[in-house]
């Protein structure tokens, strides 16, 4: 659906160009109580659920949604391997959530094709 896309790999070429924001956790900035993997998870899955929201789809495409969602993960565990269980700074939750939105907005256009 997304992940075969010219915009997905531009995406993880975003979030690899990004790699120097997630090794800056230094013990002087404010960290969350929870770890960047929990962040991704959670921020991924209320997109998700909002897609599912805002759209009328069938079982098929909701099942086919959910493995990208989940090929998605497993790219950004990949990427993000080495600080996954780290505490995510403000501007590390920043990114999260825009790339989180941007990964959005690939399904919504996908759908509305």
């Amino acid at each position: 659906m997304i992940v075969d896309t010219d915009g997905y790999l531009e995406l993880v070429q975003y979030l690899t160009g990004q790699l120097p924001l997630f090794s800056q956790n230094t013990g002087t900035a404010h960290t969350a109580d929870y770890t960047l993997r929990e962040l991704l998870e959670e921020k991924l899955g209320e997109s998700i659920m909002a897609v599912f929201e805002q759209n009328q789809l069938s079982q098929e495409t909701r099942l086919n949604i959910v493995r990208e969602a989940d090929a998605i993960m497993y790219d950004l565990e990949e990427v993000l391997s080495s600080v996954l269980n780290n505490h995510p700074t403000a501007s590390q939750e920043e990114f999260v959530k825009e790339f989180v939105g941007l990964v959005k907005n690939l399904f919504d256009e996908k759908l509305n094709q």
